[in-house]
This record gives C-alpha cells, structure tokens and sequence, in this order.
C-alpha cells in the first residue's frame, strides 16, 4: 500500500493514480473497509481505526495542466477548488461552480454532482467535468468522459465514491477575473414565507443578467426567557423573516473598493469571533454571523461573494440538525418548497422538535437533470434545529415518510452530498 502516516497508521496517502490502485488492492485481502477521504485529515470522529483504513486524497492535490486555448484544465482529486482558481487566475480563467468554503476538493464535488450560487448560469460542478481517470472497487483503472464511456462517467459523477474512486479530472473554465469582477447585490426582504416563495419561483425563472443568486428564510420558535424575578418564564414571538440576493456586474470606483475593503474586514472579524464563541454565551455571536450571510454586502467581488459563507458562517452552524435538499422541477417548485415548509413547522407545533427552521434556495440549470426531467430545477435546503433531546425514531420515520411523499408527488429529487 502507499505509506502510511506514522501517527495514523491506518490512513494511506497516494500521490499518484498507481498508488491508489495497489492501495485498494491491497485492501481486498483485508476485512475492514477502505474509507475514502478527499483533502480533509482524518480524526477519530471521521473515522475510527475500527472502522476500517482510510485512503486521503489529500497528496494528489496538483494542478497539472492548464489549456488556455482550449479553457480546461486537468487536476487530480485531491485538488482544493480555491486552489485551483487561484492557478487559474494567472491565466485570465476561473472555475464557473466553486463551493462555498475554501477546502472542497475536485474529486470529492465531482463526486456529489457540486452545486453553488451560480448554478442558474453553470449548472452542477459535474455538468462542468470533460472527462475522469478512476479506479473502481476491484482496484482497475479506467477513464472516461462525455463523448466515451457515457453510461460510466455519470455513474460515476454524482455517485459519492460508490461506484469508483475519481484520480483525476479534466474541467471546463471560463475566461473571467474573480479579483476584479465587481458585483452589487439587489436584495429583496421578506416577512411573508409566501411572498418569499413567490419572489423565489420568479427569480429562478428569469434570473437575467445576475451572476450568483440565493435565498434564505429563517423561522424560528418562540422563545421562552426567565424572568429577572422569580421561576417564571416569559415567551416571546417567532422571528420570520428572509432574503432574495441577485448579484450583477458593475463597475467599481474608490467609494466601492472602500466599502468593500471595510465590509470584508469586519466579515472575517466576524468569523473569527464566532470561531472561538462557545456555549450559550457565544449563542449572540454566533447568530450574528448567521446573520450576515441573510444581508449580504452591498457591494463585493466575485470571489468574495463565492466564499462569503466560508467566511463567515461555518463556525455558526453548531449543534444538533436535520438537513434535507431536493431538486424541485420549476414546474412543481412552489408546491415542494411550501409541501416541506408545513412539514417541518407542523411536527416542530405538535412536537417542538425543531428550533429554528430556515432554507436556502437559488436555481439550478444543469445538463444531467435536463435529461431526466427536461425542465429546469430549483434547489431547496432545509435546515431545521433539534431541541436538545434527539429525534425519537419513530418521529424521524414520519418526517421521511412526509419528504418521499412530497418528492414522489412532485416529482422532486433528493439530493444528499453525505450519502
């Protein structure tokens, strides 16, 4: 196998396409699992030595060759997305998709199909994919593309690792300046979920000239707060609210670069404080955060806004969740989004086990769900918080029961990237 790291004696670390293949070879002859890991390092909570050997692609991380003429590029799996794009800038070319922080890597988007803010304009990461080099299960190595092996290559696009190990990638790019192209953000706010919804289904349909687009509706419950004299409690409102951002070009001047330069600061500031708050006390902290993605700058740069969730959020999300994401055809798109809605604030009404619920949505333009469905699809994410007691069994079956029933009904598809 390759050479393990001497404080992980079951991690493994390919540097090339061959490594791999002997690694999973030689992994047949064992009864544990080989674990797939992309540029992440591996903990005990990732995987436990008893749960089997891991494989990182954390060291076939290079940037290989750059076709400007023909707007390509040929990377291996464990390539970071940022860094690839920062490769890409010298050359007057950037990713269409990235996603929103900056450690995803090429094989691991790839391999759940890759979705982002520009998904209306690019589609998924994988729509973006020429070709692949993989190694399947039994350790054969073996490429494929859109113009052979079709059947294969989406198979194996999308397929989370299951049906084959993605070594490398060749990915389409564009010709586009991410440091330099300004965006001004024409923010729509909300405090009708229908009204949302309505402003959603419509900016999906016709998103024009915008480059990135997103929505986000944030509901929570009401909130039970101890009074300052005695045992009782005093129950405030919900919070309803949400936000529709359609970023389009425009030109930059010294007031712009200012505020820009001052906004980005506080951002990182921002996350930077919610990385360290813990506990109930960092609660405030961590919700501003939350926060400041639902009002997004005024005015930014391309790259800013593909890692403006990086930036500030990724420490805010803590705690206990249930996330469901679908693919709702723009057909059925408003009955979906408003179909899991009345699920989750209904079972969070009969049984308080949510918190706060919120969603995330933009549009999605992709060449693969074309051919399944030949419409066009809105992307919806659920995230709904748990009270501390965790999801009884039998409570979770009726949720999943009620999503399947939606998707079956209208013909919505789930989309899990951790499957």
């Amino acid at each position: 196998m390759s050479t393990p790291v001497s404080t992980l004696p079951e991690e493994f670390l390919p540097r090339d396409t061959a490594d791999v293949v002997r690694t999973v070879r030689d992994s047949r002859k064992s009864t544990k699992p080989l674990i797939i890991r992309g540029g992440e390092r591996p903990d005990e909570e990732l995987a436990p030595p008893e749960q089997g050997a891991v494989l990182s692609m954390r060291r076939m991380n290079r940037v290989q060759v750059v076709d400007a003429d023909a707007r390509t590029v040929r990377v291996q799996a464990g390539a970071r997305l940022s860094d690839i794009d920062r490769t890409l800038g010298a050359h007057g070319l950037g990713l269409p998709i990235v996603g929103d922080h900056r450690d995803i890597t090429a094989g691991g988007f790839a391999a759940v199909g890759g979705l982002s803010t520009a998904s209306h304009r690019y589609g998924m990461f994988s729509d973006n994919v020429v070709e692949l080099e993989y190694v399947d299960q039994d350790g054969r190595f073996g490429t494929c593309g859109r113009n052979h092996h079709t059947e294969r290559f989406h198979r194996i696009l999308g397929g989370g690792g299951r049906t084959g190990i993605i070594t490398a990638l060749t990915l389409e790019v564009r010709e586009t300046d991410k440091d330099r192209t300004w965006l001004t953000t024409d923010a729509h706010r909300f405090l009708d979920f229908d009204t949302f919804v309505e402003q959603a289904f419509k900016e999906i349909q016709s998103p024009g000239e915008s480059m990135l687009q997103v929505g986000r509706w944030v509901d929570t419950a009401p909130l039970k707060v101890s009074r300052p004299v005695g045992t009782g409690h005093v129950q405030l409102g919900t919070v309803r609210f949400g936000q529709w951002s359609s970023l389009y070009p425009t030109q930059p001047n010294l007031s712009l670069r200012a505020r820009r330069e001052v906004g980005a600061r506080a951002r990182k500031s921002l996350g930077a404080i919610a990385s360290s708050a813990s506990g109930r006390a960092g609660m405030p902290v961590r919700n501003a955060a939350a926060g400041a993605l639902m009002f997004a700058p005024k005015v930014l740069t391309l790259r800013d806004a593909e890692y403006l969730a990086d930036t500030v959020i990724s420490s805010s999300e803590r705690g206990p969740a249930y996330r469901i994401s679908v693919f709702a055809p723009l057909s059925t798109y408003p009955r979906v989004f408003h179909g899991l809605h009345d699920l989750f604030s209904g079972h969070r009404e009969r049984t308080g086990c949510f918190t706060v619920i919120s969603a995330l949505t933009y549009g999605v333009r992709s060449r693969y769900l074309r051919e399944l469905d030949n419409e066009d699809h809105g992307f919806i994410t659920f995230t709904c918080r748990l009270r501390p007691a965790a999801l009884p069994s039998e409570l979770l079956r009726d949720i999943v029961s009620g999503i399947d029933e939606i998707c079956r009904t209208e013909r919505a598809r789930r989309y899990d990237p951790t499957d």
